[in-house]
């Protein structure tokens, strides 16, 4: 009877639904014990006691767990009554209803736009199989001012099979973005990409149309060209033709046999870029750029990637490539003797590994910015939930007292925050489509990128999470002080207590406070990053760009040879320069900043490089005689390039200052010699020094660099520069009439301004995103700080009516009356001011690699925009403020 008595006392504590999982657990037990005690006084063995207990016992269990499901119904039951009782709340109120959804919607949009941006180059694992399995081997030469390079054939081959056993090593080199193709009687440019046999195979790619390349082909000197296409490139050029496969072409002049196309979702293995074609090595090799990437261990050109077996670590791969990378150390001390591999994520190292850190660092800048306005939006919700819990202290004191637990009462208010916050997160999510929609239309020019900022799950998932976050964040405070208020006071008609308003416009000052400084912190990171695109604009290139006309072009392509491209060139020179307007015409083999020149090893005969020692670099350039005058670079020194440094002649450079300090410092350069080569190679001697520019990037420091003739260095594809005194827009049909004329089968490659090119990807393109994105974060900010500033101030004005008229009435001036409703948020606005600029220099700290031409601490952005931000909240103080000067005593006085 003991025992029966017990079960029904369990039974009944299972039911009580304020007993926690614990408390249960630990009755469950304990009425154990007593069932096997009572087992052992009716003469049972141990063992037989516990099992015939523990029998006794499972209906209890069942019992428990059917408990369990019935608090769990009651808990959904609850919910779905908090959220039906919210939504009728909100409808009774549209216009707060409105206000709160819409700022949300703001910074839930604004941060699930730049999350998809985040998401859609760092996150998005490649469109393979096992991609976590895929690693890439970053390649760096220790205490070189290169940072990390590429490999060389040679070392990926060395590398590839001696780490066949634990991984598969594959390779792509970027052969260009602008390269030519002819397929029938039409030539255009291309993004082409040199990959290695086991490309395809390692990644786990199946071709959509014909085959890929194979393990086995494409890296035989002298191996005849094939060409994979793009899947996108293959729809837009061949308007999906299947009977693509087999047909013959040309890569630069090299003739290719198309094998097959790439799958729908495959757009390469580096990320952002587009790439609508590859080719093998053996391929390329044919080019004469590439003629030396079989056996020159300096030619670095190859991005090498690796897709790890099943049972290895990343941890145990390095460990391996470490092994080889100390043997053939020793076994080319010149070239891999400093030489170390790293494997990185394939994440980690977008989109290559070799500039990635800025791309890390400043997403995570924009994420952090993009989530502070969400934080603004937040405490701009609070604020008008706090002012709107106020309102219903009788309503919460009236549930209190007919026994409402306050954490019920707290509940139910979150349930209703939680629905703003998912209204706004479903507002937010089509704002954040239509934000996406804008950046894709971005076009970067002279580069090969695809931005793909599609919604997945993981933007999905990051939108919930912002408004669930977003919900409790700007809720459980007015929710907590909603239900704080004394009942009895309360319910008695009192106002809670005047330390309870003294406290609630405390909390909502410190919010408003916090606003005003996180404004400030967005508009001094915009105004930093509007500065630095200035000093972009405003930075000398070391050419004068406009209005300058370019135009690239391979005579190659159309099987021209050497005698031949020379010939060409020079008639369409001369055509063109006869062309009304036009003031000059050049050639060159590479345009600064848009397309990269070459660097190249120099060597000075009388100093020798002591053993192990790699020789510096410089940057390389041929031009013609009329560059210096088309592109105006000034010539500091000695003379430029003149139409009789031809092949017959002495080889000549002219070099760059920095190039001329590097090299023989507080001597006159003119006269010195040099080779880009091994002692064998011609010597070339210096004529010139001209004047530093920008070659890579607008925001590069300054480097070696120098130029040589292209009579005496001869390439086919060349950018010929048209200075013209008209506008270029009719000049460029023109043009193209003119290079008609010359040779109907010469394609255009390209065809832009000086200052498109300028313009790209390597030169304000960054700037200006950065810029634009900045502003639009630092207006949006300002925008929730202003609301916010109002609000409060007309909240506090609104309860101080009645004192208003009282002052009035005694007497008050209106100047009296102006300090007393703006001096609270005057002094918010002061307290916020300084909280911002502290976090704005801890903030600036993180950029101050990424400006160019600014200091992190520049005083004009610090004190505009400080000025900026005083300005307009005091405005949104002195509103509010005006209208309660205008409040007729009377009226005030019968306010309550």
């Amino acid at each position: 009877m003991s025992t029966l008595r017990g079960l029904r006392s369990l039974f009944r504590n299972l039911l009580r639904r304020d007993r926690t999982e614990r408390d249960l657990d630990a009755e469950v037990r304990a009425h154990l014990d007593l069932l096997i005690q009572e087992k052992l006084r009716e003469g049972l063995p141990p063992d037989e006691a516990r099992r015939a207990a523990r029998i006794e016992l499972g209906g209890l269990e069942q019992l428990k767990e059917e408990v369990r499901a019935v608090r769990a119904g009651a808990w959904l039951e609850q919910l779905r009554k908090d959220l039906r009782y919210g939504a009728r709340q909100l409808l009774r109120h549209p216009g707060l209803t409105f206000v709160t959804v819409l700022t949300l919607a703001a910074g839930i949009g604004a941060n699930t736009a730049m999350f998809s941006m985040v998401n859609g180059v760092l996150l998005r694992p490649l469109p393979v199989p096992s991609p976590e399995r895929i690693v890439v081997l970053a390649i760096a030469e220790k205490g070189s001012a290169l940072g990390a390079q590429g490999f060389s054939y040679p070392e990926f081959t060395e590398f590839r099979a001696e780490a066949g056993s634990f991984c598969d090593i594959l390779g792509a080199a970027l052969a260009g973005p602008e390269v030519g193709f002819t397929a029938g009687d039409r030539t255009e440019s291309i993004s082409l990409t040199a990959v290695s046999n086991n490309y395809f195979s390692g990644l786990g790619v199946n071709p959509a149309v014909g085959r890929l390349l194979q393990p086995g082909e494409g890296e035989t000197p002298g191996e005849q060209g094939v060409l994979v296409l793009g899947y996108s490139y293959w729809l837009r050029r061949f308007g999906g033709d299947p009977d693509i496969v087999g047909r013959k072409a040309r890569i630069a002049g090299i003739p290719v046999s198309i094998i097959g196309v790439t799958p729908k979702d495959f757009y390469g293995s580096h990320s952002i870029f587009d790439i609508e074609g590859y080719v093998s090595l053996s391929t390329i090799a044919q080019d004469e750029h590439w003629k030396k990437i079989w056996t020159d261990r300096g030619m670095r050109m190859i991005l090498a990637m690796a897709r790890l077996k099943a049972d290895v670590s990343r941890t145990q791969a390095q460990a391996r490539l470490d092994v080889i990378s100390a043997r053939l150390a020793k076994q080319y001390p010149a070239t891999d003797g400093r030489v170390t591999v790293r494997v990185i994520p394939e994440r980690l190292a977008r989109p290559i590994p070799y500039a990635n850190n800025p791309v890390l660092v400043l997403s995570g800048l924009f994420l952090a910015l993009t989530g502070l306005i969400l934080l603004l939006a937040c405490g701009n919700v609070a604020n008008i939930l706090i002012a709107r819990a106020s309102v219903r202290r009788a309503e919460m004191a009236i549930r209190t007292a007919l026994g409402a637990g306050r954490g019920r009462l707290i509940r139910q208010l979150l349930a209703e925050t939680m629905l703003l916050a998912i209204l706004g997160g479903c507002l937010g999510v089509l704002l954040a489509v239509w934000l996406n929609r804008m950046l894709g239309t971005v076009h970067f020019p002279s580069f090969p990128v695809r931005l793909d900022y599609g919604l997945d799950w993981r933007v999905f998932a990051f939108a919930l999470a912002a408004a669930c976050g977003s919900g409790i964040a700007a809720g459980i405070s007015p929710a907590i002080r909603a239900t704080h208020a004394n009942i009895h006071v309360v319910l008695h008609g009192g106002s809670g207590g005047d330390s309870s308003v003294r406290d609630v416009h405390r909390v909502r000052g410190d919010l408003m406070a916090a606003q005003v400084a996180g404004s400030l912190m967005l508009l001094i990171v915009a105004g930093l990053f509007v500065r630095s695109l200035q000093s972009a604009q405003e930075t000398y290139l070391g050419i004068d760009p406009g209005p300058v006309l370019n135009l690239t072009l391979d005579p190659q392509t159309s099987n021209y040879d050497r005698t031949q491209t020379t010939e060409f060139y020079r008639a369409l020179e001369a055509r063109l320069s006869a062309l009304p307007g036009v003031e000059s015409v050049s050639q060159a083999a590479f345009v600064p900043i848009e397309s990269p020149p070459d660097r190249r090893p120099v060597y000075v005969p009388d100093r020798p490089l002591p053993p192990g020692q790699r020789p510096p670099t410089a940057l390389y350039n041929r031009v013609d005689a009329g560059y210096f005058k088309t592109l105006r670079v000034p010539i500091l020194r000695g003379r430029g390039i003149s139409a009789a440094d031809d092949e017959n002649a002495p080889a000549v450079a002219i070099i760059n200052q920095t190039m001329a300090d590097q090299f023989w410092p507080h001597e006159d350069p003119i006269g010195k010699r040099f080779q880009v080569k091994e002692s064998s190679a011609p010597i070339i001697e210096v004529v010139g020094v001209m004047q530093d520019g920008k070659y890579l990037s607008i925001g590069e420091d300054p480097q070696p660099y120098f130029c040589v003739p292209l009579l005496q260095d001869f390439v086919s594809r060349r950018v010929l520069q048209i200075r013209s005194s008209r506008p270029l827009a009719p000049l460029g049909d023109e043009v193209r009439s003119e290079l008609t004329r010359v040779a109907l089968g010469v394609p255009v490659l390209g065809l832009r301004t000086m200052h498109d090119a300028i313009a790209g990807a390597k030169g304000l393109f960054m700037y200006r995103l950065g810029a634009s994105l900045a502003a639009a974060m630092g207006a949006l900010g300002l925008l929730l700080a202003v609301i916010g500033v109002y609000g409060m101030v007309s909240y506090a004005t609104a309860q101080r009516t009645h004192e208003i008229g009282i002052r009035r009435a005694l007497g008050a001036s209106s100047a009296d009356i102006g300090k007393l409703v703006l001096g609270r948020g005057m002094q918010v606005i002061i307290g916020g001011v300084l909280a911002g600029l502290v976090g704005a220099w801890l903030l600036s700290r993180v950029m101050a690699g990424y400006l160019l031409g600014v200091s992190s601490n520049d005083s004009l952005t610090y004190c505009g925009s400080t000025l900026l931000i005083c300005a307009v909240t005091l405005l949104a103080s002195w509103i509010p403020a005006r209208r309660a000067l205008r409040v007729d005593p009377m009226i005030a006085l019968r306010h309550e």
